[in-house]
């Protein structure tokens, strides 16, 4: 009977009925979103554990492609030194090893120096400040002869013992550098090296000579990831593209995981379940080199970050009840002030945007609200303002917009007025400067940045015409230009700059032998634009120090600014191995060649 009294009094009541609205609502809400957070946090635990992973592997990729890029960097070397050291390789490579020695000792014996230049330097000078490196192999093609330097004698015979139980290593000694006679016929060892190759060819007649492979220790593999241990659970896998199996972290295992046979060359994440439990799968393809970097973690390892859900639904409860506590005795203090909210709305839907909730000694949710009531009339009347004013400055910024389109047809049509006045006087030579003037101006208000060949050539023509006209008789152009090359791209104002630095510095107003070679040639898969005069030239000082900023990308002094501005804008667009050349004689005249690819192509970094 109380029960039912005391029921039926709380329920006639209004703040009674809210406050059982409110506590059913905020246990129920409390509740779902306790669900959804934990089921959310889960998620966010394991793309942590993801994200973790993929940088671990992407170090790993990054610590192998910068190994790839030194041998590359190497063979780059071994090509330019073609006369010293790759002759030297390329004979050792076509011949046995007792011919080799003869050969070697002939040399060093004509050799004026006491410093010898052969593989063996060659191998000392870039492979011996590596201590990653447990050897490296320089292999014949032709026959079955194969040097190998070695750099970590423990770990190499260890892995030398694994390829070849049962077969003794015949060598031969050369300095350090040792030979070895003997077909490797087993299977890899996977877990002492990382061996990276590369084919050595004949550059002229591009046969392949032999194969330069590097044998890198796993340790520095090892090593990173032990680094990286407490950010990154699990284990790392590498295979190559074929499915061989390179490396793994777990403790030297060889045994492959069943989840990660036959998996797809490429970058991925997947769940698996394997031996009842489930696992996560990230891949890292990496097409360059031709590796599949894997990461492989068990879901119980990061479960194991997710006892704090316990913790979660605890705390939940008490803040519910805290809740609902707090909300049953503040609810009369609470009433007036809600009556003194609901009154100021009232007055703001009327058009009362001055009037304030009164600031209140309580810090809760209503004090929240009423200062963000306050705060949305004082940014409500900001916004007001600010939309007015911003309306008359887009007004303003629309009639400019209007009066630049107008201003580029005034110029042309005034200018076109002052060339027939011209005309109508006779000063024809005026008029054609006035033409040639609003070409120039007409092409150098065009929006595009990449322009055709033929469009470039034709600016140019019409700036030289107006010097021309200035310099009568004084100044003869040549243009050697192929039909196929002037639908080929290339950046607006590139060659402009280049002509009028010729014109300011290199062409001799007092004679009329003034000689100026415009040459547009294809080769291979890039376009070559020479610019060649026979002016003034440039002082040898002057002109060392201009090609020097030109190869530092720096800004070049005065006078040559246009040079730096055309280089660093081609090799921004293009790449480090395009732009531009400048050689000159003083007193003789001045080459500069552009250099720019016939077809814009993606320029691949490799981090």
């Amino acid at each position: 009977m109380f029960l039912s009294n005391l029921m039926k009094k709380l329920t006639n009541k209004v703040f009674s009925k809210i406050l059982i609205t409110y506590s059913a609502t905020i246990l129920l809400t409390m509740f779902v979103l306790l669900l959804v957070l934990s089921r959310y946090y889960t998620e966010v635990i394991i793309q942590k554990e993801m994200d973790a992973s993929t940088r671990t592997l992407e170090r790993v990729e990054y610590y192998l492609q910068r190994k790839d890029e030194h041998i590359k960097n190497v063979m780059q070397e071994l090509y330019l030194t073609r006369d010293l050291i790759f002759n030297d390789i390329a004979f050792a490579l076509q011949s046995d090893y007792d011919t080799y020695l003869s050969y070697r000792l002939d040399m060093y014996s004509e050799n004026s120096s006491f410093v010898p230049n052969n593989l063996n330097t060659f191998f000392q000078a870039y492979f011996s400040q590596d201590s990653d490196i447990n050897a490296v192999s320089l292999k014949s093609t032709s026959s079955d002869t194969e040097y190998v330097y070695i750099y970590n004698h423990y770990k190499w015979n260890k892995y030398m013992d694994k390829k070849m139980p049962e077969k003794e290593n015949l060598t031969g000694h050369l300095d350090d550098l040792q030979l070895q006679q003997v077909e490797w016929e087993q299977e890899k060892s996977t877990f002492n090296n990382i061996q990276i190759s590369r084919a050595i060819n004949d550059p002229t007649t591009l046969k392949k000579l032999g194969d330069l492979t590097v044998f890198y220790d796993i340790a520095g593999i090892q090593d990173l990831i032990r680094l990286r241990k407490s950010q990154f659970k699990g284990t790392v896998h590498i295979f190559q593209r074929d499915g061989n199996y390179l490396y793994s972290s777990d403790n030297g295992n060889s045994t492959v995981p069943e989840p990660l046979k036959n998996l797809a060359f490429e970058t991925n994440f997947k769940k698996v379940k394997w031996n009842g439990k489930n696992h996560y799968i990230n891949t890292v393809a990496d097409d360059y080199m031709g590796y599949l970097y894997v990461g492989f973690i068990p879901e119980n390892d990061i479960k194991k970050a997710t006892i704090v859900h316990k913790y979660m639904f605890l705390s939940t409860v008490l803040l519910s009840c805290i809740a609902i506590a707090v909300t049953y005795f503040a609810m009369r203090s609470y009433s007036r002030r809600i009556n003194k909210i609901e009154t100021a709305i009232h007055e703001v839907q009327g058009g009362n945007l001055q009037i304030r909730i009164p600031d209140s000694r309580e810090k809760d949710e209503l004090t929240t609200i009423s200062e963000s009531f306050n705060d949305m009339l004082d940014d409500l009347n900001m916004y007001i303002k600010d939309v007015y004013v911003l309306n008359i400055r887009q007004r303003e910024a629309e009639m400019k917009a209007l009066q630049s389109q107008i201003q580029p047809h005034f110029l042309y049509n005034t200018l076109e007025a002052i060339r027939m006045k011209a005309i109508a006087d006779g000063s024809k030579p005026t008029s054609n400067m006035i033409y040639s003037l609003g070409q120039l101006f007409r092409y150098s208000l065009s929006s595009k940045e990449i322009v055709q060949i033929s469009d470039e050539i034709q600016h140019v023509k019409e700036y030289i015409g107006l010097n021309q006209i200035r310099y009568p008789n004084r100044l003869n152009v040549t243009y050697e230009i192929p039909e196929t090359c002037l639908d080929g791209k290339i950046l607006k104002f590139t060659l402009q700059p280049l002509v009028e630095n010729y014109l300011i510095h290199g062409f001799q107003k007092e004679t009329n032998h003034n000689e100026l070679l415009i040459k547009v040639q294809r080769i291979h898969q890039d376009i070559e634009i020479v610019i060649e005069d026979n002016g003034n030239g440039i002082p040898l000082d002057k002109l060392l120090a201009i090609q020097t900023k030109l190869v530092e990308g720096a800004t070049t002094s005065e006078g040559s600014i246009g040079l730096s501005n055309v280089h660093q804008r081609i090799q921004l667009k293009y790449g480090q191995e395009y732009g531009i050349q400048i050689n000159s004689i003083e007193g003789e005249g001045t080459r500069v060649d552009v250099r720019i690819p016939a077809a814009r192509r993606e320029q691949i970094q490799h981090v």
